[in-house]
């Protein structure tokens, strides 16, 4: 498709057009042309005041209900959600029925790519079944197109398979991803431990059963060497534990949700379900030190955790309703709602493009001409509510569903194929 993108503003760090207004010329999957002189037949023109381009986008941490729970999300509802969110990537996560394990489950992930503008790509589970007890085929499951390794939802907390994952990951410079919570400190656990879980009456899951298992998993980190990366921190202490882990050398990076940035404990009051996640909404002190970490890099990267569930796991009674929260397609709208003043677009950007992909090695892209074209198109000037019309998903377990956003991601270029958005807009020839 011949595409051509008028007075687009580019936002790339690092690259000779970051902050310029440029038209980009996209043919047969590649930027053929930037600022041409003439673009002659062309089968899209997108000229919409404000568009903003980045290299596309990546979230490193979401879920899907296929295999299994097809009902919650399959790989095509998953697929547009990405698309409509912006994303160009995923890492989807193992936790589905059965679990993400074998070749066969890989290549049929790949299959399902064909014809979207976003590649989910699998992540394998490190213990048979997630289970932490038996060590996966994990060098198979690279060869078989894996390019992370971890349980998921699961911690990884038994010490000596978590020492034996990051020693065998190193033959192949192999990336283990940990979710840290100490699941004895956890059990039973409904929310944030503190002064709200202790109001309402529901146990809680203190910062410790997050803390010790980072302090533990770096001790080990140091005695085995390779690469880990923590998914899902919430704490301020465990940012700092971060922030000087990356100060003596580790290898070691992190991420967080967005909903982690902007939500806290007393959202719980309301026993709303939708705010019911793992790890869990922690204080305001602790959103403070997440938006830290990421200012100063500590944080890498921030991804939407997106874990659809129906009404049937959330319209229950709080103890017995799901852990999980959907959040791929509006990311970026809850960013620039709530953070755009306190974390840099430009920042952000890295967060959610440039830092995934360099953490799981996948190829960046730098808007060069001949290039393959990886490019997200957003505004922050494009009104939308996500509602029954707009989402995207199977299920809808968001507390902003409803809700009114000012920008939005509006076109998704990944290699040969593209997204538009429907408010975009584009003159067809």
């Amino acid at each position: 498709m011949r595409t051509y993108i008028k007075d687009v503003k580019i936002i790339a760090p690092g690259s000779s057009l970051h902050q310029q207004k440029v038209n980009l010329l996209v043919d047969n999957g590649k930027i053929s042309e930037i600022n041409p002189d003439t673009v002659g037949n062309v089968e899209i023109t997108i000229d919409q005041p404000g568009l903003l381009a980045s290299a596309s986008w990546f979230d490193m941490r979401t879920f899907s209900g296929e295999p299994g729970e097809e009902f919650r999300e399959d790989l095509e509802s998953l697929a547009n959600v990405l698309m409509a969110g912006g994303f160009g990537g995923a890492l989807l996560m193992p936790n589905t029925k059965p679990v993400l394990q074998y070749r066969s489950d890989f290549s049929s992930i790949f299959a399902k790519n064909n014809g979207k503008a976003t590649t989910i790509y699998p992540a394998s589970a490190v213990t048979i079944n997630c289970d932490g007890e038996n060590l996966n085929e994990m060098l198979d499951a690279h060869h078989a197109g894996a390019i992370a390794f971890t349980d998921g939802l699961q911690p990884l907390w038994n010490s000596d398979i978590l020492v034996k994952s990051l020693q065998y990951l190193q033959k192949f410079n192999g990336l283990l991803i940990n979710f840290p919570q100490d699941k004895n400190l956890a059990m039973f656990g409904q929310m944030n431990e503190g002064v709200v879980s202790t109001g309402l009456g529901l146990k809680g899951i203190p910062h410790l059963a997050e803390e010790l298992m980072i302090q533990r998993d770096l001790e080990l980190l140091k005695y085995a060497e390779g690469k880990l990366h923590f998914s899902g921190l919430s704490s301020a202490k465990s940012v700092q534990l971060i922030r000087e882990a990356k100060k003596v050398g580790l290898n070691v990076t992190c991420d967080v949700t967005i909903h982690h940035l902007i939500l806290d404990d007393s959202k719980l009051e309301t026993f709303d379900a939708n705010y019911k996640v793992s790890p869990p909404l922690r204080t305001k002190k602790d959103i403070e030190a997440l938006i830290e970490g990421v200012n100063d890099g500590t944080i890498d990267v921030i991804v939407s955790a997106h874990l659809p569930y129906d009404q049937d796991h959330k319209q229950l009674e709080f103890d017995l309703a799901s852990f999980g929260i959907m959040g791929s397609q509006i990311l970026f709208s809850l960013y620039a709602k709530f953070l755009r003043d306190k974390i840099e677009l430009e920042t952000f950007i890295r967060c959610i493009s440039h830092n995934p992909k360099a953490i799981l090695n996948l190829p960046q892209f730098d808007f060069e001409v001949n290039q393959p074209a990886e490019i997200t198109l957003f505004s922050m000037e494009s009104e939308w509510i996500f509602d029954n019309s707009t989402n995207q998903s199977k299920s809808d377990n968001s507390p902003f569903y409803n809700s009114s956003f000012s920008a939005r991601p509006l076109a998704v270029f990944n290699k040969s194929e593209a997204y538009f958005n429907p408010s975009i807009t584009q003159n067809k020839s």
